[in-house]
């Protein structure tokens, strides 16, 4: 029989938010411990693949969210200078189609609410105004010490707070930081009515699709949110910002001359915008570890895996991770089996990870050429892929489209492969074996059950 545990999460952001779902439905007690005193998610637009639209459902989160969303049609993407269409990726119904589960956009705002509530009325406890001072770990279980000087006690504690993660220094015992890339981002939404006044760009509001700009260092990626009240801004470019930080003001001149030489109608659209934020583009190298050395602290999301957004695959691993989480714990029978369970988490989810923050970073080189040859041999062979004249031997550059990568990456089914895997490690004989799994032999066992 499986045992209640009391699990603190330290986060409520996606992941954490996520994780509090997925952990309440299985019986458990969780608090989550928040430093913001209120739901101000600042951003954008986000996108949710189908890899955790599959999640959301079995969480029976569709009805609510089908309220804020849009399906896009394709991801298109276009060469920066003209906009002409190099390359593309169907979404809808063809994500459907293929892997059971569509393609949509968001608000950020939007899908933090809907996790938000969804957690409350499953039963969890969500503390705002809670900023966690430390973390630290006894004999008789982990603990959290707010800023505030409450503590908090449980059998478990879950850091899903972000790339600037506290818990992770308990985890790891040393501080490792982010690393900056060489890009920050502006982030923008324009309303759709200003969008329909002017005839030149009104046409993106009804062509449900997201477009991505591509260009030397630089990109632009829009689409409608919000029931297609708003349209999405977020333009990658070399610059410096605070890391972690999400409401840096942008200065709009500055944002116009990165795009200067952009096709007209980007251009057009960014005359429309009155205010920007801007935030720096930074991710973690390779954790050695997730989980603590008494077993009892865990890392998920961007606390352990931080990546870059040129796969639009953060907040979706992120609810990964909540999903695999709660399985792993849905075997726990005593106290003494969360680190064996921990362990088995992080052999199921590190590798999957780190393959796709690795797969991120190469996209956003791929999308960031300068012009040339190589820019050029891209173009022309995301061009053969759309109009299906790409040999079988040629690697589609445009990973979204690719036979092998997409459906590893959308095709994911996290309940269904965490279980297989878990059934096979605990059909080990318990010892150093079990203790020691490692992340090649895990990677092959998940993607060889996919």
């Amino acid at each position: 029989m499986t045992k209640s545990l009391n699990i603190i999460i330290c986060g409520a952001g996606l992941g954490g938010l996520g994780a509090a779902i997925a952990l309440v439905r299985k019986g458990h007690r969780v608090i989550v411990l928040e430093a913001a005193s209120k739901l101000n998610e600042v951003g954008a637009g986000i996108q949710i693949p189908p890899n955790s639209t599959r999640i959301l459902q079995t969480y029976e989160l569709e009805e609510k969210i089908r309220e804020k969303i849009v399906w896009p049609s394709n991801i298109n993407f276009r060469r920066y200078a003209t906009g002409d269409v190099i390359g593309t990726t169907p979404l809808d119904p063809v994500m459907s189609e293929k892997y059971g589960y569509p393609y949509w956009l968001i608000h950020r705002a939007d899908y933090q609410r809907v996790l938000y509530d969804a957690a409350k009325e499953a039963g969890a406890t969500i503390l705002l105004g809670s900023p966690i001072e430390s973390v630290e770990e006894s004999e008789s279980g982990p603990s959290i010490v707010l800023k505030d000087g409450r503590q908090f006690k449980g059998d478990l504690v879950v850091g899903a707070d972000g790339i600037r993660s506290k818990t992770r220094k308990t985890v790891l015992k040393e501080n490792i930081e982010a690393i900056n890339s060489r890009n920050c981002a502006y982030r923008a939404t324009i309303p759709a009515k200003v969008m329909n006044s002017d005839p030149a760009i009104a046409h993106l509001m009804t062509d449900i699709n997201s477009n991505c700009w591509i260009g030397h260092e630089r990109h632009i990626m829009a689409y409608p949110i919000r029931n297609g009240e708003l349209y999405n801004l977020v333009m990658s470019h070399p610059g410096q910002a605070s890391v972690g930080r999400w409401n840096e003001p942008g200065d709009l001149d500055e944002m116009k001359k990165h795009y200067c030489n952009f096709d007209p109608i980007i251009q057009r659209v960014l005359e429309h915008v009155n205010s920007c934020l801007k935030w720096k583009l930074a991710y973690l190298p390779p954790l050695t570890k997730w989980v603590s050395d008494s077993g009892r602290v865990v890392l998920i999301g961007d606390a352990a895996h931080g990546m870059l957004p040129y796969l639009a695959q953060g907040a979706a691993t992120s609810i990964e991770d909540g999903a695999a989480l709660a399985e792993c714990l849905d075997r726990v029978q005593d106290i003494s089996d969360i680190p064996i369970m921990l362990q088995a988490f992080q052999a199921i989810r590190k590798p999957r990870c780190e393959a796709i923050a690795s797969g991120a970073r190469a996209n956003g080189d791929i999308w960031h050429m300068a012009d040339g040859p190589e820019q050029a041999q891209r173009d022309s062979e995301m061009r053969q892929e759309m109009d299906h004249s790409s040999p079988q031997t040629v690697l589609n550059p445009n990973k979204w489209s690719d036979k092998d990568f997409q459906p590893w990456l959308f095709g994911y089914d996290t309940v269904k492969l965490t279980n297989n895997f878990l059934d096979n490690y605990l059909a080990q004989p318990l010892g150093s074996e079990k203790d020691q799994l490692n992340t090649n032999r895990s990677r092959i066992q998940v993607i060889s059950v996919h």
